[in-house]
Parts: structure tokens; C-alpha cells; sequence
């Protein structure tokens, strides 16, 4: 009888141990090398860093010619900045700081909008021009709807909008439009 059960066991004898490493072993660089593969097409090239390092040197500039808006409530603060372009030269801007804006939106009607906004002119900033494009953010507000303010991109989107119908407006005067406070209720 105790033949049979040594004979038994074995028979149910699986792969061996050395198979079973090299299967692991193989699996491991698998997907090692899918880790690697991965994180060399996320990582960004070299040329790309290399253009990034000058936007790093211009955002001191820029924050200094932003950061007097939030100060003043009115027509225009009348701040002015001058930032270096990437040719050497100096670029004069200056911000105007525009009335609130509170209307309703289309839909649903019972929602309202309450928005603060500095227009970043390039060069000398023109008080009539500023009312103008306050005009035109007010009517294309106005014509808004909630769902379409939802999220970061549709607040992306509502900038991008504002920003693209001021430089028409203006005949590309205007460079930024600074959102100091939004408000949906």
C-alpha cells in the first residue's frame, strides 16, 4: 500500500520549481519593460523643457503686472507694467479694471452671474474702448447658459470667449482678460 501512495504522488507531480522562476522572472520583465515604455512617452523630450525655461523667467514679470489689479475697484487703475518679449524689447501694458458685470442667464432664468474683470491692455489703455468691450462681455453673458459654465472647462472656455471677443472688439489691444472674482447663484 505504501507503494501506491509514492506511486500516486508522483504522478500528480506539477512543473518544477526552476520552471516556475523563469515564468516569474519573465513576467516581471514584461512588464518592467511596459513601465519603462510608458514613462518614456509620458515624460516630455528634452526640446520641450528647453522651451519651457523661458516662460519660467518671463512669469515673475507677468505676476508683477497682475498682481496691482485685484487693488483697485472702478473705470481704470490706470497700472501699467512693461514685460520683456523674447526679442530683448520691452512691451508696455497696462490694466483697466472694468465694473461688475450681474445679470441672469438664459437658462435657467433664476440663475445669476456676478463677474469682476480687468482687461490687460498692450500699450496705452483707452477708457472708452474698456466700456465698449464691457458692453459686449455684458450682452454675451446675458446669453449664457448654467450647463455650459460647468466644470474647468467650461470655465476655460467662458475665458477663452471673453478673451477672443475683446481682441476683436479692440482690434488686438487687448492681450489678457483677468477674471478677479466669478460668482453663479
Amino acid at each position: 500500500m505504501a507503494s501506491t501512495i509514492e506511486h500516486q504522488t508522483e504522478g500528480k507531480k506539477g512543473p518544477s520549481m526552476v520552471m516556475l522562476l523563469v515564468a516569474y522572472a519573465i513576467i516581471t520583465l514584461i512588464a518592467g519593460g511596459a513601465g519603462f515604455g510608458v514613462s518614456a512617452t509620458m515624460l516630455k523630450p528634452t526640446s520641450m523643457a528647453q522651451a519651457t525655461e523661458p516662460a519660467a523667467t518671463e512669469a515673475p514679470a507677468t505676476e508683477a503686472a497682475h498682481a496691482p489689479a485685484a487693488a483697485g475697484h472702478g473705470a481704470e487703475s490706470g497700472n501699467a507694467a512693461e514685460t520683456e518679449e523674447h526679442g530683448g524689447g520691452t512691451q508696455k501694458l497696462s490694466i483697466v479694471d472694468l465694473p461688475s458685470i450681474t445679470t441672469n442667464l438664459v437658462d435657467p432664468t433664476d440663475a445669476w452671474i456676478r463677474m469682476e474683470l480687468s482687461l490687460v491692455f498692450e500699450g496705452d489703455s483707452d477708457t472708452m474702448l474698456a466700456q465698449e468691450v464691457h458692453q459686449d462681455i455684458i450682452a454675451y453673458v446675458h446669453t449664457m447658459k448654467l450647463y455650459n459654465l460647468r466644470g474647468g472647462s467650461g470655465y476655460q472656455h467662458l475665458i477663452e470667449d471673453l478673451e477672443e471677443r475683446a481682441a476683436i472688439r479692440t482690434e488686438g489691444r487687448v492681450k489678457r482678460v483677468l477674471v478677479r472674482s466669478l460668482i453663479l447663484e
